[in-house]
């Protein structure tokens, strides 16, 4: 008799903690959402849509939620599969980000309509749902939105999380609210996760055992990309001989590559740079960083035309390029002799390292890998990237990977080699689709 009324309780309580967690975000929505429309006026266009608003009016759609551009790459796969079991049945495609946003637009090919996901708040939700009416929801990697998943097990929708991962911060954060996730999670049909770390930890956050599977990773089946290189960069880049590409950079990092730069440089004057940030907003400030640094470096985006005279002795006599633009970069890790992974040198958990393994390039990453830790396991145990501890290892590195090529050339096959060996997640995840209404 207690134990019942322990169990009656506890879902009496529930509309509670439902009210509690709406009220609680949109006090904080208000609270933060007009600094970021203020400060990263980009956000401004997203409002209508993530207030519900959306500009379209479909029925019986599948709608894929990817959180941003490495989760758009992600699931170009499974698009594509989705797209010829579907018989023409809308896709949509929602994101968070507006570079995933673009990325997105990209694929009209397949994709019907994009827009941004909506507030986790009821009424931002339902106008969605009302404006989408989708048969089914994937959604990529691990979004947990409770008004979302209920409102969706009320119209009875079926939700399914593919390339599910907990981090090791995350699982920690999840952890303050265990007594309300199992509820939370059971509004998914399926979860599916990348790795047994991850279904392991999704259950004891309070998940039916039942629901999980360990389907893999997506972005393992990530094709290399189909862009070519604008043939003025192919040509500048073409002309540099030892090109190191440090990729995905996030603030405090860029100071620490260009000391290990310098480095490397003072044994191999011939190196060249570029620097890609992971948010472009910030390459103004990033270039700001390498002036003062007295390098001449070129924007990407002010390379004079290979046409003009000057041109040529121009980019030969820079130190580097600033890449400012979005989507060359999975193009030109072709032209890189060494790859460093941004987000590593500084506590932000890592950035994805598949993109350049596809293109056999030797890859180093910093001590963060904590978002991506079973990869950079898999890579680390199979002599296929070297980890560092700091710009002072990061400088030795690099130096050794231009000057024994051996070395680097055999740290590019075993890359690609890995990659090649856990590719697959898409066809299990489109299999696990098919009985649910795939190609029906």
């Amino acid at each position: 008799m207690q134990i019942a009324d322990i169990r009656n309780k506890k879902y009496t309580l529930l509309p509670a903690m439902y009210f509690i967690y709406s009220l609680f975000f949109g006090i904080c929505l208000l609270l933060v959402f007009p600094y970021y429309l203020l400060r990263f006026r980009k956000y401004l266009p997203t409002l209508a849509d993530r207030m519900g608003f959306l500009k379209v009016n479909l029925n019986r759609s599948i709608w894929i939620h990817a959180v941003s551009v490495g989760e758009v790459k992600a699931i170009e796969n499974l698009l594509e599969g989705l797209g010829k079991r579907l018989n023409g049945r809308p896709i949509v495609v929602s994101t968070t980000t507006p570079t995933g946003q673009r990325l997105a637009r990209q694929r009209t090919d397949i994709v019907h309509s994009t827009f941004y996901f909506p507030f986790d708040l009821p009424g931002c939700v339902r106008r969605a749902l009302d404006r989408v009416r989708p048969e089914m929801v994937i959604i990529a990697e691990t979004e947990i939105w409770p008004n979302f998943l209920r409102e969706c097990r009320r119209r009875r929708i079926p939700v399914f999380m593919i390339n599910g991962r907990i981090s090791d911060r995350s699982f920690s954060r999840y952890r303050l609210v265990r007594r309300w996730l199992p509820r939370v999670l059971a509004d998914y049909t399926l979860l599916g996760m990348q790795s047994e770390t991850d279904r392991r930890r999704m259950e004891i956050l309070g998940a039916d055992p039942g629901k999980l599977l360990v389907l893999g990773n997506l972005k393992f089946d990530g094709t290399t990309s189909e862009r070519s290189t604008e043939p003025g960069l192919a040509g500048l880049l073409q002309e540099w001989h030892a090109i190191w590409i440090a990729a995905s950079t996030m603030q405090g990092e860029e100071e620490l590559v260009l000391d290990a730069f310098a480095q490397a440089r003072s044994g191999h004057p011939d190196l060249k740079l570029i620097i890609a940030p992971r948010h472009p907003e910030r390459c103004g400030e990033v270039e700001e960083i390498i002036k003062a640094r007295g390098l001449r470096f070129i924007r990407r985006t002010s390379l004079p035309s290979p046409q003009k005279p000057e041109a040529r002795y121009a980019t030969m006599e820079c130190e580097g390029l600033l890449l400012d633009t979005i989507g060359e970069l999975a193009a030109i890790f072709e032209y890189a002799t060494v790859v460093f992974m941004g987000g590593t040198l500084v506590p932000r958990g890592g950035h994805n390292i598949l993109e350049p393994a596809r293109h056999r390039k030797p890859v180093i990453f910093g001590p963060h890998m904590e978002n991506f830790r079973d990869i950079a396991r898999l890579f680390l145990d199979g002599a296929a990237a070297i980890q560092v501890r700091d710009a002072t290892e990061l400088g030795r590195t690099v130096s050794k990977l231009l000057s024994d090529t051996a070395l680097a050339a055999a740290l590019g096959t075993a890359a690609r080699g890995i990659v090649d060996q856990n590719t697959g997640a898409t066809e299990r995840v489109l299999r696990i689709l098919k009985p649910v209404g795939a190609d029906q």
